[in-house]
């Protein structure tokens, strides 16, 4: 899969970009060179500093009067524009940030593609967060001040309009666009993107319609791209015709006793299908060909046709539904923590009783205009959730509570459930415990809110999302890594959680009796949908992604678009790790400039991967040491990197990882490195093309392993495997 020419250029272009007064400026690089005997002006008219007004600042930089606009003459590229944020006019380009060692550093801009493979009209908006600190815009500019964001910004693409079948957009943004000195839109931290296939809800009343904002493009293909950009206290609706979806741009890194750094290289995402199911939308990196998509490239009729079988199999017959006409399905979170949500009385929703405030959650039944009024206010849920609670009431002792209310039917609890549901509850137990006792003392607890008390819903409420009991604290306060249990610390009750509970329809006992199950929603996502996406919040399948890349792409209903056509899975793939040399150690100083990689027999015009296709570039302002391949059609494969002395090196990997038995108590397990690892087709070539005088020392450094890791540092995310190949650092010369 080889990437066309202009992709290929695009990491090693450099744009000029500066700052004055302390304004951040954006650059773009002219096709005309000129100015000055050796550096003349060659494009269109007059060179542009000849008019009044202008300030020449050196023999090779121009600026306007106002300050907002000038030219600078950069090597090899000619004379650059630059243009100060938010000053109008339609151009993207590149921020300035301070690197490590407090250098300027140009961030380009990244991109949001958005293919429509359906033959339904869709609606896509972008919203960026609320933060009391800016930590993107505190790594940008090394520095402490909060710089708070005091608005969400969300923009529509051609809105009420819309995308058409077959049509896709291209929407270009900066790290930040300044309005004016006090307010910034950071597009990077945080961003949502939302694809509906209706308009309905995408929009709150005390929108503020702030008009274009130059620093971001749009681009459409077979459709036009207008956008309108609003400013709001509010995001968009839970109760909206759309599927949510999450990006971040880059990485914001606290420095010990400095200020936070910026890492734009990478791109991260995932589709929140843990809070609800609505379309299948697929994900994948810009200018990475070799990450697969996470999500779904299911067509919309297929998708929801499977939505509507378990919406009518014992597995999941009344399962909740948001109040809306389409069938939009609450992960299993929600359907306890929204339970006796409602809506505005004027809200235009199919189930509304009369009188009172729609509710935010339903049934189909309701939808289908088969209940009663009463049944309207009170019908929440059916039987898939009421056999949930049967089987918490029946496999676990509540003590005094009375839990008749929620528990309708007494089941035969195999040994293994009971014994697991019963560690899970006394496990959340002693986090509310720790919770209580600390409430009345601990300074992040505001006492704004009532301390809630540990009963059945509260606990199945915090069981189901993993969260801990931190009501009326901060976020921080009582987290579940620090909680503890007689022979059961977090990590270890964790996994019990995620393997024999949330996936116990594969555990022997199970039978296919949907009444045994812990959670329909897994199964749901993960085989009927054939998601790789989150179905809870700490699920080990693919959830939260962070990979090398210009931008994302999004797909709505099948694969067209999108740079690597098959799904992402941790175990088809590895990560190429290595050392880094001495001599640059603890600098930002280039490892790699690009690499790639080659399926034998796949490409009928290169079966043997002989053409160097190295096809991604790496960042060069930033030490990386290694690259993921993360999905390729088959196996064996030829791999190709070049180091930072133009220093060559080829090797193969031959077969899959296999599935590694790993020893008790250990995270890490060690294949067969024959099986894997061909050492005889390992080389590394110096810049001249003749064999480096320690290649075979470095190939025969291989080692090739699996590892358990956590998703985040505090082990709260879930655990994957994922597969290395570990170097010793490449050549010093």
């Amino acid at each position: 899969m080889r990437l066309p020419d202009q992709r290929r250029l695009h990491r090693r272009s450099r744009a000029c970009a500066l700052r004055i007064g302390g304004a951040l400026v954006l650059a773009f690089t002219l096709a005309a060179c000129g100015g000055g005997n050796d550096r003349p002006w060659t494009g269109e008219g007059a060179a542009p500093w000849s008019a009044s007004g202008w300030v020449q600042l050196s023999d090779t930089e121009w600026m306007a009067e106002n300050g907002t606009e000038g030219y600078r003459w950069v090597e090899g590229q000619g004379w650059t524009r630059w243009r100060a944020i938010g000053s109008g006019g339609g151009d993207t380009g590149v921020v300035v940030c301070k690197d490590r060692a407090g250098n300027d550093m140009p961030v380009n801009p990244k991109t949001i593609t958005i293919h429509n493979n359906s033959d339904d009209t869709i609606y896509p908006a972008i919203a960026t967060s609320m933060n009391e600190v800016n930590e993107w815009l505190q790594g940008c500019l090394r520095t402490t001040e909060p710089h708070p964001t005091q608005f969400i910004y969300k923009t529509y693409v051609n809105e009420g309009q819309g995308l058409p079948p077959h049509a896709s957009v291209k929407l270009t943004l900066p790290l930040m666009s300044q309005l004016d000195p006090q307010r910034y839109i950071t597009w990077w931290n945080g961003g949502r993107v939302i694809l509906a296939d209706k308009p309905d809800r995408l929009r709150n009343p005390d929108d503020q319609d702030i008009g274009a904002v130059g620093s971001v493009g749009c681009e459409g293909q077979n459709t036009s791209c207008t956008l309108s950009i609003y400013q709001s206290k509010e995001g968009i609706s839970e109760n909206s015709y759309a599927q949510l979806s999450e990006y971040t741009f880059g990485d914001s890194i606290p420095v010990d006793g400095q200020a936070r750094w910026l890492k734009p290289e990478n791109v991260g995402y995932n589709i929140s299908y843990v809070d609800h199911v609505y379309m299948p939308v697929a994900i994948g990196p810009q200018n990475n060909p070799y990450i697969g998509y996470s999500g779904s490239a299911q067509s919309l009729p297929v998708f929801r046709e499977k939505v509507n079988a378990f919406l009518n199999s014992p597995a999941g017959s009344g399962w909740p539904l948001y109040n809306l006409d389409g069938r939009k399905l609450p992960g299993g979170y929600n359907i306890f923590a929204m339970r006796s949500g409602t809506l505005s009385p004027d809200e235009d929703v199919p189930v509304k009783p009369a009188g009172g405030f729609p509710p935010v959650l339903t049934v189909l039944r309701c939808l289908q205009g088969q209940c009663t009024d009463q049944e309207k206010n009170s019908l929440h849920f059916g039987d898939a959730v009421q056999n949930m609670q049967n089987l918490w009431g029946s496999c676990v002792s509540w003590g005094n509570e009375d839990i008749t209310p929620h528990v309708t039917q007494t089941i035969v609890c195999p040994s293994e459930l009971k014994n697991g549901m019963g560690l899970i509850k006394q496990f959340f137990e002693q986090n509310h415990n720790d919770y209580s006792r600390n409430y009345d003392t601990d300074p992040a607890c505001s006492k704004a809110q009532k301390k809630i008390d540990f009963n059945f819903l509260s606990a199945l409420s915090h069981i189901y999302g993993w969260v801990q009991f931190n009501e009326g604290c901060s976020a921080a306060t009582n987290k579940l890594v620090a909680t503890t249990i007689a022979g059961w610390d977090h990590h270890k009750i964790q996994q019990l959680y995620i393997n024999d509970l949330q996936y116990n329809h594969h555990q022997p006992y199970f039978h296919g009796d949907e009444k045994l199950a812990f959670n329909p929603y897994v199964k749901l996502i993960h085989e009927d949908l054939q998601m790789n996406a989150y179905a809870f919040s700490v699920d080990d399948a693919i959830g939260f992604m962070s990979e090398l890349g210009d931008g994302l792409i999004f797909t709505v209903g099948g694969t067209q678009g999108l740079e690597n056509p098959d799904q992402f899975n941790y175990a088809g793939g590895f990560q190429v790790a290595m050392g880094v040399p001495q001599s640059v150690a603890n600098t930002d100083t280039a490892l790699i400039t690009k690499y790639g990689v080659c399926a034998f027999n796949h490409d009928a015009d290169d079966p043997q991967c002989a053409q160097d296709k190295q096809d991604v570039f790496m960042p060069e302002y930033r030490q990386i040491a290694g690259f993921r391949v993360g999905t390729v059609p088959s196996y064996p494969v030829k791999v190709r990197f070049t180091d930072m002395h133009d220093n060559l090196y080829t090797f193969e990997v031959k077969t899959r990882f296999p599935q590694c038995d790993f020893p008790q108590n250990e995270d890490t397990c060690y294949p067969d490195k024959t099986q894997l690892f061909d050492t005889s087709a390992c080389k590394v070539v110096d810049k001249n093309g003749a064999t480096h005088a320690k290649s075979s020392d470095w190939c025969g450094s291989a080692n090739p392993h699996e590892k358990r890791e956590a998703r985040d540092a505090n082990s709260s995310g879930g655990q994957i495997t994922r597969n290395y190949i570990a170097f010793a650092p490449p050549m010093d010369d």
